[in-house]
């Protein structure tokens, strides 16, 4: 659970606090008087000794007045402002001693409010508890109503920072009623606002909401022209955002926190934003991006140290161990966790103590050190019961739930499991629901009770799906959201195995596989540029020029002969900043203008009976692979007879998702590395994924790939049945993000078939210029590594122009083939062709591209079309090859399948690519891909084909390097698939 922002910060920041604890509204000043007045308070504060102070005041006697008071205890608010806490209270006791010489009973209450919120700003809770209640003394005996709602509200804030919220709820509603007696709007709100809070920290999010409404209404009715006004509602939206985030609402929560910043901006105090800037963090922490919320906590913790505020800071600390811990960089953790351990105690912090306790117990989860983990957990939640926190009971009991299912304490986990579900459910906190429902389905499913873990499986993935529908930010976070949530539909997967049913079964594994890829191809997306102000085009295009320089500047260092290795730190880091300031900027785009969004319905997988769809004849198979931490599961969909319906056999194979992963790479680097020992490798992959369906596959011709996990590496085609027989000469083989997608990709393909056909079918790119001189021409060079001239990639493109003929075929090379060109035309294509080099980014695979020339004027476009930037495109290809390296790899996400540059084309539109696995041969590339387009024109030129046509020619093509002498290891042919395609009828 965050903290709110006013607990942290004190209800008003800066010079509120303090003005209220003024006696009065100032006189008219005499400019004269007060400048003398003024000039005195000053010497006063400037003296070093008590004697040099009375020395001062003896010589102006008349001088010591409330005036003067006043103006010593201005300097000492000017004091606080600045963070110079020491001068502060040093004036504000030098004010109070003149109070108590002239007998200004207002003026010593004052004081002894001011030397209260010093205190509290510092965390010295006592010492602030101690003053206020001084000052409330002096307030009650001069029955100054006003001024005794404001220490009583101030004695609230510093019992809630404690942690004590009884005590803090009581000074709260002594001081809202003396307040509505005196009808002072601006304090009125602030009650409502601080009781709200309270109810949040109870986790009663429904009340803290009621409060939080009341003091939002209250202040919008109100002119918010004074800075202080817009503080302190800026503080209210951060909140408000508090409670969606809670709620799992991302959204709604960065709708808020974004409104919150810009108040405070406008209100000139950049520098108290830490807490709404550690709170983005947070959602971009969960929604996936990493990156993103590493940036935000860095500067968060910054700015905290820099102010002083160590409660955010701890709060700075814990998240940026977070960052640590899902990077499995366990030491380092543990290091922030604790430093923000002992800030939390320091502070006399309760309830942050307990967060602390919670992430050091999910630590020592994490690597296996059970009792531990469950020390932590217990102390707590024992912090959190005594509050009482009950959304931080649920995301506790939660914890403590995973610990006893790692020990195989199954009735124990279920029955944490079941309370937490009930906090999670009164309180609204779905976040923390979908994981109790889903820890509770698994133990229902240890102790044989299927039919309530099947429920409790539902109910965790309908929470999720609602959750789904406010994920903040563009495809990008859609994806990264989902996949830490992917277990419930595996789980209930599982479930309907064991219980006979393989057809919901399978529907529930397409659920949780290209989610976001689904929702574009149902709903479109829409043109981002055509929503935004003026202002917000200019950010947008200000921070694209500065990615284009940077990319443009690490470029050239990287195609020196001799790159300087600090220069080329250096600027990659500015290259980092800047990217991950332009996805910031996206993410608040897409939150302030909601309709950007792609439309998120409920996702209808694909039933068996729709299946008939993509299998027309008794030659095609489907094959869904399904990857768990225990074991793997093969779904295989085929039809016994032409127009029978569809049959559907499931297979548990006996590898592990770990296992299996390891065995993928290691037989991917074989054939990349052109290793010649792969043949065990190869049949023991084999055995492993297929053999157990060999009777089911005989006889098909076809099969149509759903990789899972590890397996999206995996170049089936070059898998060995027996020896020295690969697969692909039995099969044509595809690949597909799921059935689902792959049933919208067949319906968009149908759709263009249908329309007006595009007049021109080829645009292909070669060769680009890369700014090297050209080199002698080695047949070993790579698409890929060193970006040298590609002499054969010219070859290939212009082969290319002869198969299809000028009047149907576009082609650039050389500084022809330039970015901009291609991203104005590639729209009007039905083939697109790009034979150049690429570059995979492991890290953050959406900044993988592929290379192009740069712009006459080298201005507008770096020449590097990079995974983000195609994902804006609005492509109408049936039909994009990357004749390039590694252009089909990036980053499996969990429930996505892989990210990158194949990803980003299929939501640009394109619903076949054809794209490859690892660094390709330039010379053996050029033969695959003209022999490969050969084929496929013949097919397309056909009045009435049967048969894949992308699929079955590039394993035509395939064969025909497989037989020659030069090219026979798999390394030379097997890099290429086709993923999108399954065989249709045409009509």
């Amino acid at each position: 659970m965050k903290r709110p922002l006013a607990l942290i910060m004190l209800i008003v920041f800066s010079l509120a606090p303090m003005a209220r604890a003024q006696d009065g509204a100032r006189p008219a000043p005499d400019s004269t008087a007060q400048s003398a007045f003024d000039k005195l308070a000053q010497r006063l504060v400037a003296a070093g000794t008590v004697e040099e102070r009375e020395a001062l005041l003896a010589e102006d006697k008349e001088l010591l007045t409330v005036k003067l008071r006043r103006a010593v205890l201005a300097l000492a608010i000017s004091f606080f402002n600045q963070d110079k806490y020491a001068q502060s209270l040093d004036a504000t006791n030098l004010a109070r001693s003149i109070a108590e010489r002239i007998g200004d009973r207002a003026g010593i209450a004052a004081t002894w409010i001011n030397a209260g919120l010093i205190y509290a700003r510092q965390d010295k809770y006592a010492l602030a508890l101690e003053n206020y209640r001084k000052g409330l003394d002096i307030w009650r005996t001069m029955g100054r109503q006003e001024y005794i709602a404001d220490a009583l509200n101030k004695i609230g804030v510093v019992y809630e920072k404690q942690g004590d919220y009884a005590q803090a709820l009581d000074h709260y509603e002594r001081s809202l009623k003396i307040r509505d007696e005196v009808g002072d709007k601006t304090y009125i709100a602030e009650s409502w606002h601080n009781i709200g809070e309270i109810y949040y920290l109870q986790g009663d999010y429904e009340k803290a909401l009621e409060y939080y409404g009341k003091s939002l209404a209250l202040q919008e009715s109100m002119s918010l022209t004074d800075a202080l006004d817009q503080v302190a509602f800026a503080q209210l939206l951060h909140d408000i955002g508090i409670i969606y985030e809670e709620q799992g609402n991302y959204a709604r929560a960065l709708e808020y926190y974004e409104r919150s910043v810009k108040y405070k901006k406008s209100a000139g105090i950049e520098r108290e934003l830490e807490g709404t800037f550690n709170n983005i963090g947070e959602i971009h922490l969960a929604q996936g991006n990493y990156r993103l919320a590493s940036e935000y906590f860095q500067e968060s913790l910054k700015m905290s140290r820099a102010l002083g505020h160590r409660a955010l800071e701890a709060q700075a600390l814990n998240n940026i161990a977070r960052i640590y811990t899902s990077q499995a960089n366990y030491d380092a953790a543990l290091k922030f966790h604790q430093d923000a351990l002992k800030l939390d105690q320091e502070l006399g912090n309760r309830a942050q103590l307990a967060l602390t306790l919670d992430y050091i117990g999910s630590l020592y989860g994490a690597t296996r050190q059970y009792e531990l983990a469950l020390k932590n957990y217990g102390q707590s939640l024992e912090i959190k019961e005594a509050l009482p926190d009950r959304a931080g009971v649920a995301e506790t009991l939660n914890h403590i739930a995973r610990i006893q299912r790692w020990q195989h304490n199954d009735a124990e986990s279920l029955r944490l499991a079941e309370r937490a579900s009930d906090l999670a459910r009164l309180v609204g906190r779905r976040g923390t629901l979908w994981q109790a429902r889903t820890l509770a389905g698994q133990a229902y499913v240890s102790l044989a009770q299927p039919a309530q873990a099947r429920k409790a499986f539902e109910e965790a993935i309908s929470t999720i799906e609602t959750m789904r529908a406010t994920v903040a930010g563009d495809e990008r976070q859609q994806q990264g959201f989902f996949e830490d949530k992917v277990a419930p539909y595996l789980a209930i997967m599982e479930l309907l195995l064991d219980q006979k049913e393989p057809g919901k079964a399978l529907a529930y594994a397409e659920r949780a596989k290209a989610r976001v890829l689904l929702d574009v191809l149902q709903t479109g997306r829409i043109n981002i540029a055509r929503a935004l102000t003026p202002e917000e085009q200019a950010q947008e295009r200000a921070l694209n020029h500065q990615l284009v320089a940077l990319n443009k500047e690490v470029y050239q260092e990287n195609q020196r002969q001799s790159a300087d290795t600090l220069a080329l730190g250096q600027l990659n880091a500015r290259l980092e900043k800047v990217r991950l300031d332009y996805e910031a900027l996206q993410t608040r785009l897409y939150t302030n203008h909601p309709e950007l969004v792609t439309q998120r319905g409920e996702a209808q997988p694909l039933r068996l009976e729709e299946a008939g769809g993509l299998i027309n004849d008794t030659k095609t198979a489907l094959l869904e692979f399904v990857s768990t931490d225990q074991r793997t599961y093969l779904f295989v969909l085929d039809r016994k007879e032409t127009g029978g319906s569809p049959h559907l056999k499931t297979y548990r194979l006996d590898i592990k998702g770990a296992e299996l992963q390891d065995q993928v790479e290691r037989y991917r680097q074989q054939l990349a590395n052109r290793d010649l020992s792969f043949r065990e490798t190869a049949r023991r992959l084999y055995e492993l994924l297929l053999k157990p369906a060999r009777e089911q596959l005989q006889g098909k011709s076809e099969l149509v790939i759903v990789p899972d996990a590890a397996l999206w590496d995996l170049p089936f085609q070059a898998l060995q049945p027996s020896d020295n027989h690969y697969l692909l000469e039995d099969y044509a083989i595809s690949y597909a993000p799921s059935l689902t997608v792959l049933r919208e990709m067949v319906r968009l393909r149908q759709k263009r078939s249908n329309n007006a056909p595009v007049k021109t079918t080829l645009l292909a790119f070669g060769n680009p210029a890369t700014g090297k001189e050209p080199v002698a021409h080695d047949k070993s060079s790579q698409r890929g590594g060193q970006l040298v001239p590609l002499p054969d990639a010219e070859k290939e493109v212009n082969a290319l122009r002869q198969l299809y003929g000028a009047e149907r075929s576009t082609v650039y090379t050389g500084a022809d083939a330039r970015e901009e060109r291609f991203k104005r035309e590639s729209g009007n294509y039905r083939i697109l062709h790009l034979a150049t080099h690429s570059v995979l980014n492991d890290t953050t695979p959406l900044y993988s591209y592929i290379l192009l020339s740069q712009d006459a004027k080298g201005e507008s476009e770096d020449g590097l079309l990079e995974a983000r930037e195609i994902m804006n495109l609005d492509l109408k290809a049936d039909l994009v090859v990357l004749s390039a390296c590694e252009t089909a790899r990036g980053r499996v996400g969990a429930g996505e399948g892989m990210i990158g540059l194949t990803w980003s084309l299929f939501v640009a539109g394109s619903p076949t690519l054809v794209v490859s696995q690892w660094k390709v041969e330039s010379a053996s590339t050029t033969q695959l891909m003209v022999e490969f387009h050969r084929l496929l024109k013949a097919e397309m030129d056909r009045p009435a084909s049967e048969g894949s046509a992308a699929a079955s020619a590039l394993r035509l093509a395939s064969l025909k390097l497989m037989h020659s002498d030069q090219y026979r290891h798999p390394f030379y042919w097997a890099g290429f698939v086709v993923v999108g395609e399954v065989k249709a009828s045409r009509k």
